[in-house]
């Protein structure tokens, strides 16, 4: 009795769970580009990623996770009580308690700066139109100002449909050269 070589080479296989054909994975040209990737890195605009662009895409990944990785060094050098590598319910819990403080800290330091920039722009109202230098601006100085205001923005939409109008005939121009 002849004994088919291959026959050992399959059971073999099929002992051992293996799969009697390669199925390849799809390849990395067909993969599904989500539009935000397409729109921050397709420089050409042509719809596609090319190599270089690809390769743009792939070094920023790469930094988003070195950066993620470094992070999670860090979180662990500072929260890991027991340095057993790995952050338990109450050391998670530090180490959110201590996020949520320094987002409160940088939301009051906004709010601040915020509060500082009305301040200042309501003491350089009040040095341009306080005429009687009372410290509060009365209903003729408020009418001065309102009419400051209506042809500064009357001036900034000049300038606006201005800036259109070349951009159309720019357009225009060009469309014409390429006829």
């Amino acid at each position: 009795m002849k004994i088919d070589p291959y026959a050992y080479i399959l059971c073999a296989a099929a002992f051992l769970g293996l799969p009697l054909v390669s199925v390849s994975a799809p390849a990395a040209d067909e993969e599904k580009i989500p539009s935000s990737v397409l729109k921050k890195y397709d420089a050409n605009k042509d719809g596609t990623l090319d190599a270089t662009e690809k390769a743009a895409w792939q070094a920023d990944k790469e930094k988003q996770r070195a950066a993620r990785e470094a992070q999670r060094a860090e979180d662990l050098a500072r929260y890991d009580a027991d340095k057993d590598g790995k952050l338990e319910k109450d050391e998670r819990a530090a180490m959110k308690a201590d996020d949520e403080k320094a987002r409160a800290e940088k939301k009051a330091a906004q709010a601040d700066r915020k509060a500082g920039r009305a301040a200042e722009a309501e003491a350089k109202q009040l040095a341009k139109y306080d005429k009687n230098q009372n410290g509060k601006l009365e209903d003729d100085e408020l009418a001065v100002m309102k009419a400051d205001e209506e042809k500064h923005k009357a001036a900034a939409e000049k300038r606006k449909a201005t800036l259109e109008a070349r951009k159309q005939a720019k357009e225009s121009e060009s469309d014409a050269d390429s006829r």
